[in-house]
């Protein structure tokens, strides 16, 4: 194959939230891919930490990096940025800025849109999904912003995808981005009745066993790319899903909905876990648990939710009591206060908008 058929557009969607410094550490790295022929998005999601300027600092060239596992490159640059607010992307942005910037490599253009407010992890991708959809990508990735990637990433996902057409929905490999020897993971299966996803090979140590193609029933979020069709046919990301548990409820509807998914071992990216929030934090416990046992209500069989129902409830008996025992009431104050807003249908970033957590 050749042209178009051969490298067909990629959006890849970066969403960043006062988290400038690793956001340009990743778009450093997708300078260097080898793919010829994708489009970077980024969606701001409201940050309060200078962001947009320091993304744009970078983007001129005015802005170093200091990552071992990517130099800074001033050749790269200037970057051409053009910015968007949610409404004009949505609606695709303006075609003529579209033309332009097509002519330059991929590279060395930039789409940089302001979402306006924290909208969240799924609703913030949609807005950049959405306008990927609008201009007709013909994959649509979304990236974390605290990730590095290998230069072949991008052509081995691409590749794989070509050569199986049921595959709708592909990640590569993830290792640890502070021990890259470490895999994060390494492909995913469902596990509803403890309204998650286990990672296959997690904190093993990367070899040859964890290579090749394989099909997988969870894609994680941290580096999910999926045809056009697939986001047409299935939707977008659900926006009750403010912050965790997003890609095991997509993960769920494509197997509800039959939809292949797949994994390339061979293709690498690296992820600095926790780099939103980390475990224990209030807020980690309030949307953890809340979208958790969200995830059981919506997507989980009968049985399924009267299994995780009830050993979610015997299992507080024994969490709440060692939390406090270890100086962690406000743990067990944020995941309670998740269990009420799960149970009066208080989705999304309710508890955020109260004021009951710092976000």
């Amino acid at each position: 194959m050749t042209g178009e058929e051969r490298w067909p557009r990629v959006a890849i969607i970066v969403l960043n939230w006062n988290g400038w410094r690793d956001t340009i550490e990743c778009l450093e790295s997708l300078q260097r891919i080898t793919y010829p022929n994708y489009q970077i998005i980024v969606v701001d999601n409201g940050s309060t930490d200078d962001s947009v300027e320091k993304i744009k600092s970078w983007a001129a060239g005015e802005l170093d990096i200091e990552n071992s596992l990517v130099s800074y490159d001033p050749a790269s640059k200037p970057v051409y940025v053009v910015e968007y607010d949610r409404k004009l992307a949505e609606e695709g942005g303006i075609i003529e800025q579209g033309l332009y910037i097509a002519a330059l490599p991929s590279s060395r253009k930039l789409v940089l849109i302001h979402a306006g407010e924290n909208l969240g992890f799924a609703a913030g991708n949609n807005v950049g999904i959405r306008y990927a959809l609008k201009r007709e990508y013909s994959y649509i990735g979304l990236l974390n912003n605290d990730t590095v990637v290998d230069s072949s990433f991008l052509t081995k996902l691409v590749e794989s995808l070509q050569r199986h057409p049921h595959w709708m929905g592909i990640s590569p490999k993830i290792l640890y981005k502070n021990d890259p020897d470490i895999i994060w993971y390494a492909g995913g299966k469902l596990k509803l009745l403890q309204a998650g996803a286990i990672h296959l090979g997690i904190n093993h140590k990367d070899s040859e066993l964890f290579s090749g193609e394989h099909k997988t029933e969870h894609l994680t979020g941290c580096a999910f790319f999926g045809r056009k069709e697939l986001f047409e046919k299935i939707g977008l990301l659900d926006e009750d899903f403010f912050f965790g548990h997003e890609d095991i409820a997509y993960s769920c509807i494509c197997k509800k909905r039959g939809q292949e998914l797949g994994v390339n071992l061979d293709a690498i990216i690296m992820h600095k876990f926790g780099g939103s929030c980390g475990k224990g934090a209030p807020i980690y416990a309030y949307y953890y648990n809340k979208n958790r046992l969200l995830v059981l209500k919506k997507y989980a069989s009968p049985s399924e939710q009267a299994i995780g129902f009830m050993w979610y409830i015997l299992t507080r008996f024994i969490k709440f009591p060692l939390l406090i025992a270890k100086g962690r009431e406000i743990e067990v104050v944020a995941e309670i206060k998740g269990c009420i807003d799960f149970l009066f249908e208080r989705y999304g970033d309710f508890d955020r908008k109260r004021g009951g957590v710092n976000i």
